[in-house]
């Protein structure tokens, strides 16, 4: 009795006076092993943070929790690749404007742009995201057999100039790294599908060199690794999508745009895009829809991230939540766009990357 009342007392100091969140299995703490077990076994910040962010409420003066946050087995957190991905990651430059249309110099150092060999030379047609020194996230349509992949580049900014540069015109901040790499490997999840329902849009770029992140323009995102972020609810909330794909005018953007844009609730998404599923079918399940009216990513965007400003370890970072997958053929309609959820593939991404 003395151990579990120790537990509630941990409990209680972690939450707090957190917000409830809703989930399926909102139960009390006695009724989680799972919950009780980390209570017991840790009191670092890191399982603070996740039973504030799994709290859902009281039940005669004892905290209740959402138990799959707790699941015994994390294959996630236990992956021996898991040291591959950089914890130093999704820095957030301070003097960024937050609903701004063009992205600060070093706003978003791992948007990569991946070129293709065409009959017009070479050009950028998707994007992708830096996960660390060797590998880019980028969905699987960009990458099916039938592209000529050139080779991806980092750094880049303003496709049409060599030097970028913002800022006071008698002291600008400018920046001339650029790194193109050559794609050593190509990994596609082995269940995609680019024909209508888009399913398992998702793939890894092995890069034949390793990327310098000596430069500022260069740095890795943050994938939702802590179970409290890939089981944190995110409908309601903001994200920011980057890159330089068709604009409301039409025609692609020289410079590196951003738009932040709400994320929609999984019944709207199944609303929009599971009209035609067969009963019991659901082809949104791990996916995320999100934008509005004139708020959108666009066709040249693909394979980009869509990113949430978390707290990363105890500090705030940007952590990539979704990849830029489909939408409707109007970008900015009423139809939100379609986003492969990151949290489902976390251990895919782990189990295929190598040192």
């Amino acid at each position: 009795m003395f151990l579990y009342n120790l537990v509630i007392c941990v409990v209680l100091f972690a939450c707090g006076v957190a917000n409830a969140k809703e989930c399926a299995d909102c139960v009390s703490l006695r009724s989680c092993q799972g919950a009780v077990n980390l209570a017991i076994e840790r009191k670092d910040d890191a399982s603070k943070r996740l039973f504030k962010s799994a709290f859902c409420g009281y039940a005669n003066g004892e905290p209740k929790v959402c138990c799959s946050d707790f699941q015994e087995s994390d294959e996630v957190l236990s992956h021996p690749n898991l040291p591959l991905l950089p914890s130093d990651c999704g820095d957030i430059d301070g003097s960024r404007i937050v609903g701004g249309r063009v992205a600060k110099l070093y706003e978003f150092p791992w948007m990569t742009l991946i070129s293709y060999n065409t009959r017009d030379g070479l050009q950028f047609q998707c994007g992708g995201s830096v996960i660390n020194s060797k590998y880019i996230l980028t969905a699987a349509h960009c990458v099916v057999p039938t592209k000529r992949i050139a080779g991806v580049r980092i750094g880049e900014f303003d496709v049409t100039s060599r030097v970028d540069c913002q800022g006071d015109q008698f002291k600008p901040i400018c920046e001339s790294n650029l790194q193109d790499i050559l794609v050593e490997k190509i990994i596609t999840h082995p269940e995609y599908q680019g024909e209508p329902p888009v399913q398992y849009d998702i793939a890894l770029m092995r890069l034949q060199t390793p990327i310098d992140f000596s430069f500022k323009n260069a740095a890795p995102v943050c994938l939702p690794v802590p179970r409290s972020l890939r089981y944190t609810p995110l409908a309601g909330r903001n994200g920011t999508v980057a890159g330089w794909g068709a604009t409301e005018k039409g025609t692609d953007s020289n410079v590196l745009l951003k738009v932040d844009i709400p994320i929609k609730t999984g019944e709207a998404c199944r609303r929009f895009y599971n009209k035609n599923s067969l009963p019991g079918v659901d082809r949104t399940d791990k996916s995320i829809c999100a934008g509005e009216y004139k708020k959108d990513s666009c066709s040249g965007d693909s394979g980009g991230p869509m990113m949430i400003e978390e707290d990363y370890e105890g500090s705030f970072r940007l952590v990539q939540y979704g990849i830029v997958s489909y939408g409707p053929r109007q970008c900015g309609s009423t139809f939100p766009g379609v986003y492969t959820d990151v949290t489902k593939f976390v251990k895919w991404i782990l189990d295929n990357i190598e040192p």
